[in-house]
């Protein structure tokens, strides 16, 4: 198999366990939102929902991994709070000049590709590639 295959299958897989956690997190700020809920407030609680999944689904379904768990969730929970960070700036922006819905798919996108090239790269850089 080619490198670009390794990684076509391994976005392919990040992406089909995003749906998943996506639909719920979605669920909870959409819900939130409807309720009164700040969009800010809804989508930390989105988010929050969907982290302990996010990890599980990476590890055992993506990266196929058994590296070490203390390590890899360490550097999970790094990569989290740097693109929870970059979606939360988006979101921001993203409200000064749009609706919520579309400000919060947007800032979905940047949580989405940050997460997975961090993942790819540092979080379990040393998983065999199946």
């Amino acid at each position: 198999m080619s490198r670009w295959q390794v990684e076509a299958r391994l976005l392919a897989r990040f992406l089909s366990s995003g749906v998943v956690n996506t639909l719920l997190g979605f669920a909870v700020i959409f819900t939130l939102m409807a309720a009164g809920v700040h969009p800010l407030g809804a989508n930390i609680a989105g988010y929050a929902t969907g982290f302990v999944l996010g990890f599980l689904l990476s590890r055992n379904f993506v990266f196929r991994s058994n590296g070490r768990f203390v390590v890899q969730s360490l550097r999970y929970l790094m990569s989290f709070a740097l693109c929870f960070s970059l979606n939360l700036l988006v979101l921001q922006i993203g409200l000064q000049f749009m609706a919520a819905i579309p400000a919060q798919v947007m800032a979905s996108a940047a949580y989405t590709f940050g997460m997975f090239f961090l993942a790819r790269l540092w979080v379990y850089r040393n998983t065999p590639e199946r």
